[in-house]
């Protein structure tokens, strides 16, 4: 009898059994705990965004204008370390809310956006955007597609470095899309407007999302770095683009940006009109006219808001 009870144990079907519990309970809970996680990511990175508003105000109260980088914002003590300046869902080592900083004039009003976080867009459908003078909202994200490419490369802010992509890729906040000497490529946003992309050029789809909520109109923030690119903005939206020494805000308008390797804006305004946004001041641009932001955005006549 008693040996008997010793031999008796787990069949092979129980101890499966068990295992595939445990196994079901874990990734359950890694779940959780993931979801909670990027709740609290995103948490953080609004109490962040919300500092650095606040920061750009206090700046520009003394300053009379916004700073050229938020890196002065540290350096000048309104924050108080490089960690204010990064969203905790960035797994870049040197990832930073500067790269989606838009930079703005003394003049422009406060319903516009200064700086977005796209990283959120993984775990929803809402983007986080920093507005002058109103702080944070989140509003609904829409993805932009890659219509065509040709030696077209694309870099996410995954930290997963570069890869070749094809036309109908799907386009989401922090993006980066560049094309070879020879390469071309045609981005579409959701509401039809389009950028093209020639040779050497080096773009950044920043967030485009429902400026309000319904009907709202698409507001788009690009970031381009280099190269030649034709905008096509489609009737009652708005495209913002940010270059490293001007801001070219537009609505329903055809122009051209010319980004130089030495980081100087040639710009070029087709029909319609467009704000030319420096830190120091904002500058209607003339139509038909090659204008270069460095040595003649101070004489342009029409400071104003779009």
């Amino acid at each position: 009898m008693k040996k008997n009870l010793f031999r008796r144990g787990f069949t092979l079907l129980q101890i499966l059994v068990v295992i595939s519990i445990i196994a079901l309970l874990s990734a359950v809970m890694v779940g959780a705990i993931g979801r909670g996680r990027a709740t609290a990511h995103r948490a953080q990175c609004d109490v962040k965004l919300k500092g650095i508003a606040l920061a750009l105000d206090a700046f520009r109260s003394q300053y009379g204008q916004f700073p050229k980088d938020l890196d002065e914002l540290v350096t000048k003590k309104y924050l108080p370390n490089e960690d204010s300046l990064k969203c905790p869902s960035d797994v870049r080592f040197t990832g930073s809310y500067k790269e989606y900083y838009v930079k703005r004039g003394p003049r422009d009003d406060s319903n516009l956006p200064i700086l977005v976080c796209p990283l959120h867009e993984h775990t929803g459908e809402y983007g986080a955007q920093a507005f002058l003078g109103r702080y944070t909202e989140s509003f609904t994200t829409k993805p932009a597609t890659l219509t065509s490419a040709r030696d077209a490369r694309i870099e996410r802010p995954d930290d997963k470095g570069e890869f070749t992509v094809a036309a109908g890729t799907e386009l989401h906040g922090g993006d980066r899309i560049r094309t070879g000497s020879g390469g071309a490529a045609q981005i579409t946003f959701a509401d039809g407007s389009t950028a093209e992309l020639k040779g050497n050029c080096d773009i950044t789809v920043l967030q485009s999302f429902l400026n309000g909520r319904g009907d709202a109109p698409l507001y788009t923030l690009v970031k381009q770095t280099l190269g030649e690119t034709l905008y096509n903005v489609h009737h009652g939206s708005k495209l913002d683009v940010s270059t490293p020494t001007a801001t070219a805000g537009a609505r329903g308008t055809q122009f051209k940006i010319t980004v130089l390797p030495s980081g100087d804006m040639q710009f070029l305004l087709i029909d319609g009109k467009v704000l030319l946004s420096t830190v120091e001041r904002s500058a209607w641009a003339p139509v038909g006219q090659t204008v270069d932001i460095v040595t003649t955005i101070l004489n342009l006549p029409g400071l104003g808001i779009l």
